[in-house]
């Protein structure tokens, strides 16, 4: 139940320009830039997603970017992991942990770089010039793929073994988890129809999604990261969860942006992963 609750939290954080900063012990910034200043001391992590991370002061804890670069001046004592981008360290720096360098492609950078600075323009820019032409939806499915790239990332870097866990067991006993996950589909509609006839059932039913919708981001992950792994047997990448993570997501993306075959591997990709997450609870239930 505390994972699932985390997830949720997870979600809501996701939404556009939200932020938390100094909250507890940690420092979490989305859509913008953490900088930890040469007096300052962050007991927790200091995260940044679609952000940079500075690091003058010192961080008690791990600092990651996703979608962005990290700088350290100062003293890092858990890990530095940079996804989609650069770690800088100066010669004043002191890393006592892992030190990870996650790259995306720098195609993708390009596109969120034209998004955040120039805008979308559809048809001619000024003067007869293309400045970006491509339809509402392509825009769309774009930055629906880096939120859930952003979002994966921080779920990985929050429950890293749960994830883990539903990864190793996706190859196993695939019949009976695409039939728990078709099971769950079918039954979803009359489960959210007794809870609309009922008062008491009402203010359940906005759980109920969030509850499903968890289950299936869950599996999605397993999924990607297994997938993942298979490919980077052929590509003889540096192994890691983060790059096995990105390879999985953007071979399903391109996958189900082919007609027909995408919408008949998302529901595939959907009914495995509700399987796979009631199979093992969120991680909790170790499968041998």
């Amino acid at each position: 139940m505390k994972r699932f609750l985390a997830i949720l939290i997870i979600m809501v954080l996701m939404l556009p320009g939200a932020a938390l900063a100094d909250e507890g012990s940690d420092r979490v910034q989305i859509q913008g830039d953490v900088v930890v200043g040469t007096d300052e001391v962050v007991f927790g992590d200091a995260v940044a997603i679609m952000g940079n991370v500075t690091v003058d002061g010192k961080v008690m804890g791990d600092v990651v970017s996703i979608m962005g670069n990290v700088t350290i001046n100062g003293e890092v004592m858990g890990d530095v992991t940079a996804v989609g981008g650069r770690i800088t360290r100066s010669d004043s720096a002191k890393i006592y942990g892992k030190v990870t360098q996650v790259g995306v492609g720098e195609g993708l950078k390009d596109i969120i770089k034209n998004v955040t600075k120039y805008g979308i323009h559809w048809g001619s820019g000024r003067r007869g010039i293309t400045i970006f032409n491509m339809g509402f939806p392509y825009v769309f499915k774009i930055m629906h793929f880096l939120g859930l790239i952003s979002l994966g990332a921080l779920a990985i870097i929050l429950f890293p073994n749960s994830i883990k866990a539903a990864a190793d067991v996706v190859d196993k006993e695939l019949g009976r988890r695409f039939l728990i996950g078709i099971l769950a589909i079918l039954l979803l509609p009359m489960a959210l129809f007794l809870m609309a006839i009922t008062i008491i059932g009402i203010p359940l039913i906005p759980l109920a999604l969030l509850l499903v919708a968890a289950a299936g981001f869950y599996g999605y992950l397993g999924i990607s990261i297994f997938l993942g792994r298979k490919l980077n047997e052929q590509l003889h990448l540096k192994p890691g969860i983060f790059v096995e993570y990105i390879l999985g997501a953007v071979l399903l993306w391109l996958v189900q942006m082919v007609p027909f075959v995408g919408a008949i591997s998302g529901l595939a990709v959907l009914m495995l992963a509700l399987g796979i997450t009631a199979d093992t609870r969120f991680g909790t239930k170790i499968i041998a």
